[in-house]
């Protein structure tokens, strides 16, 4: 007895190794599919995070002049995405630069109805308001915009906007 009580304390240490190896072997068999399929759990929690982005709705227009280009109505850029000086043409009598391309609505208590289109960034917007006759000059606004510190804060939406309103007030609006 006294034999088998030895050999049972010289090689306890190696048992209890060997059983947690095994049991530690039947837990990863058992879960191998689970633990394999986990970078791609990952993959795809992240990209729920994220999110697929709409780039659709979004103002991409571009917004830097060259700075050896005097006159930005002479540039046009043609269907590769090169741009190219236009060969400078009599204005057409018919069009004055001071013409809006389009006109914003007034309703009947005078305020301008515009749309500002979601993801319009603060350039974009100053365009849309330059447009349609609400302010006169797009740098001016934006040297607003900026001093305001209103450069992201401006929001997509319906607005009405009285006539003969400040940068500030059509800001303050916009934000």
């Amino acid at each position: 007895m006294r034999k088998i009580k030895d050999l049972i304390y010289d090689y306890n240490d190696i048992f209890v190794a060997l059983l947690i190896i095994a049991a530690a072997a039947a837990i990863i068999f058992w879960r191998v599919t689970d633990i394999m399929a986990y970078p791609e759990y990952l993959a795809g929690k992240e990209q729920s995070q994220t999110g697929e982005v709409d780039f659709s709705d979004v103002d991409l227009t571009p917004v830097d002049i060259e700075p050896f280009n005097e006159n930005p109505d002479e540039i046009t850029v043609d269907g590769s995405g090169e741009d190219q000086t236009a060969q400078q043409t009599p204005a057409d009598e018919t069009q004055t630069p001071e013409e809006p391309a389009q006109t914003a609505q007034v309703d009947a208590d005078g305020n301008y109805t515009v749309e500002i289109p979601k993801g319009s960034s603060a350039q974009g917007i100053a365009r849309i308001l330059k447009d349609q006759g609400i302010i006169s000059d797009v740098d001016a606004f934006m040297d607003v915009v900026e001093q305001m510190g209103a450069t992201m804060q401006m929001k997509y939406g319906t607005y009405k906007i009285p006539q003969g309103s400040t940068a500030e007030e059509i800001i303050n609006k916009l934000i």
